[in-house]
């Protein structure tokens, strides 16, 4: 078994080394993930501009734990994850051996069935937050999250991911060996924001039609 502690992981190194397929165009997956109705609620709206007056202004600015306290976490509150044993939860260090690497990763956020203080099963939705000017590889590492949750769930559905770069988001799906990856929505821009928020709640809506158990 290889150890992978010391590997530094790169997009292209997670490909070869997993065998994975990027798909970049026509993944029906991500195409569903991306459609989205606005339904949103003037509060909705009025709470949306608030956050992005706040990141326009300060996005190159803000280290990674600030974009996260004072913009993200605001978001993924208001996709409204927690029913019931489904939550949502930050900073979730999850391995497992993929493929002969024995694989370590903390997410920083999971949606997740938890029981008291235990990470029961991931729900297929990882987030690497990363500030502009330092960001390296996020999407290597949102990868090898979702490697780690296929192991850990084997039951054959899709992983969905997220990574944001100052005020890019980036949706990601994948299926067996194969992903795909949006070109980015610019939160500072007001309807890419809402449609943030949408896609964040249709998430929610595939787990708990189509693939919690």
């Amino acid at each position: 078994m290889a150890k992978a502690k010391s590997i530094i992981w790169t997009t292209g190194l997670v490909i070869k080394t997993f065998n994975l397929e990027r798909i970049y165009t026509g993944f029906e997956l991500l195409q569903d993930l991306m459609t989205v109705t606005n339904d949103l609620t003037p509060t909705d709206i009025e709470m949306l501009d608030y956050r992005r007056e706040q990141l326009t202004r300060n996005v190159n600015g803000w280290n990674e734990e600030t974009l996260k306290m004072k913009f993200i976490a605001f978001i993924l509150d208001m996709a409204r994850y927690d029913v019931g044993k489904i939550q949502g939860v930050f900073e979730t260090e999850m391995s497992a051996v993929v493929q002969g690497y024995a694989l370590k990763v903390v997410t920083d956020f999971t949606v997740a069935r938890v029981i008291e203080d235990y990470i029961d099963k991931p729900y297929f939705y990882f987030h690497e937050y990363k500030q502009k000017k330092n960001a390296k590889d996020p999407a290597a590492q949102v990868l090898l999250a979702m490697l780690v949750a296929q192991v850990h769930n084997q039951d054959g559905k899709p992983i969905y991911g997220c990574h944001v770069i100052g005020e890019l988001w980036h949706f990601m799906v994948m299926h067996d060996n194969k992903y795909a990856m949006h070109k980015g929505l610019n939160a500072t821009e007001p309807d890419d924001l809402q449609a943030i928020l949408l896609i964040l709640r249709k998430v929610k809506q595939i787990l708990m039609l189509d693939l919690i158990e």
